[in-house]
C-alpha cells in the first residue's frame, strides 16, 4: 500500500468573476469583494503523487474551456501525473490591484505555505500589461518568486512566459515577458518559453474574443508539457 500525505488547504472564498466586452483590451476579472480566509479541507495524497499549485489569471483557471478537465492546468497535469491545486484567478497578475485592494498572487501565499506543494507553477503577465506596469513587473516578479520559495522551500518552482491571445502582441509586451524571464533566471526558477501557442489561430479563442476555447487551452497544455521536456 502507497504511504499517503494529508495536504492542509486554506481555501481562499474568491469572488473574482470574469467579465468582457467588446471594446479592444483584456478585462478578465475584476474584484467586487476581498477575498476571505475559508475553510481547512485536508487532501490525502499518495506520497508518490507530486502536488502542483498554479498561480494564474483567468487562462489558468480555465475561463473559456467547456469543462475544468480541459483547461490547460488540468491537462498539463495529468499529463505530468500531478495532483492539481488551482489556484488561479480570472484579473489577476504579478502587480494587479482592483479598488485599491490587491489582487496579484502573492494574496495566496497563506495557501501556498498551507498546502506545501511539491511543484508551483506561476503562469501570467497579460493583466500587468493591460495595467501599465510592463516596466515594474520583472522586479515585482522577482519578489513573488522568493516569497514563493520562502513559503515553501522544498518545492520546485517553474515560470511560464506570459502569452498574449490569437493576435499579434503589442512591440512593448516583450518588456514584460524579458522581465518575468530575468525574474526567474535570478531566482532559480525553471522558466518554460512557451512562445505563444494561440498566434494566428482565432479558431482557438472563445467567442468572447479573449479567452482560449477547448482547442485554445489544448494548445497551450501540449506547448506546457512539451517545453519541460
Amino acid at each position: 500500500m502507497k504511504a499517503r500525505r494529508t495536504v492542509l488547504v486554506y481555501v481562499a472564498v474568491s469572488v473574482l468573476f470574469v467579465a468582457f466586452s467588446g471594446i479592444v483590451g483584456w478585462q478578465i476579472g475584476s474584484r467586487s469583494e476581498p477575498v476571505q480566509a475559508g475553510p481547512v479541507l485536508e487532501r490525502s495524497i499518495p506520497d508518490s503523487v507530486p502536488v502542483v499549485a498554479f498561480l494564474g489569471d483567468s487562462y489558468s483557471r480555465g475561463i473559456g474551456a467547456s469543462t475544468t478537465g480541459k483547461r490547460w492546468t488540468t491537462l498539463v497535469s495529468a499529463a505530468m501525473g500531478w495532483s492539481e491545486l488551482n489556484l488561479a484567478e480570472g484579473g489577476s497578475g504579478y502587480t494587479t490591484t482592483y479598488l485599491g485592494q490587491k489582487t496579484d498572487y502573492g494574496i495566496k501565499m497563506d495557501v501556498i505555505a498551507a498546502a506545501q506543494p511539491d511543484i508551483v507553477v506561476v503562469s501570467g503577465g497579460r493583466n500587468d500589461y493591460e495595467a501599465g506596469t510592463a516596466t515594474v513587473t520583472g522586479a515585482v516578479a522577482l519578489s513573488l518568486f522568493e516569497a514563493i520559495k520562502a513559503a515553501a522551500p522544498d518545492a520546485e518552482l517553474m515560470v511560464t512566459s506570459p502569452i498574449w491571445d490569437s493576435t499579434e502582441p503589442p512591440a512593448d509586451f516583450a518588456t514584460l515577458i524579458n522581465g518575468v524571464k530575468s525574474a526567474a533566471a535570478q531566482a532559480d526558477a525553471q522558466y518554460l518559453d512557451i512562445g505563444e501557442p494561440l498566434a494566428g489561430r482565432p479558431d482557438m479563442i472563445d467567442p468572447d474574443g479573449l479567452h482560449p476555447n477547448d482547442a485554445g487551452h489544448r494548445a497551450i497544455a501540449e506547448q506546457t508539457t512539451n517545453t519541460m521536456g
